[in-house]
């Protein structure tokens, strides 16, 4: 193999573990990204209640779809460059130890937790 063949086909693993790790994860079901562990603890009625919220303070694409992936690009770049999936609720922490947090309606949220709020206040009840 000759320098030029060597370069294109490691530019295409590139590009290919470059897409994989920009692509939605099929392990995270759009049904458990909803379900906040606030949830639990405070009701459906509370919880939505903060993703309506948190959803008109970000009022800029803040649609369903956007919310997912806005969740799955929080996990690290070596989780997605390897398939890893780590849960929601190790996301949830990762936010509060790297101080990525929001106040909505008083409480101080992690931002993957405001996100699963809003994306339980945008389904049917």
């Amino acid at each position: 193999m000759n320098r030029r063949d060597f370069l294109h086909v490691a530019s295409a693993g590139a590009i290919a573990a470059a897409a994989a790790a920009c692509a939605p994860d099929a392990r995270y079901d759009a049904d458990a990204l909803a379900r906040p562990e606030l949830l639990a603890a405070l009701g459906p009625d509370a919880t939505r209640a903060i993703g309506r919220r948190y959803l008109a303070m970000n009022s800029y694409g803040m649609d369903a779809r956007s919310l997912r992936r806005a969740v799955l690009a929080s996990r690290p770049w070596s989780d997605r460059l390897f398939g890893q999936s780590p849960s929601v609720s190790k996301l949830v922490n990762t936010d509060f130890s790297d101080g990525r947090t929001v106040v909505v309606d008083g409480w101080i949220l992690s931002v993957t937790e405001a996100r699963q709020c809003a994306l339980l206040a945008l389904r049917k009840a």
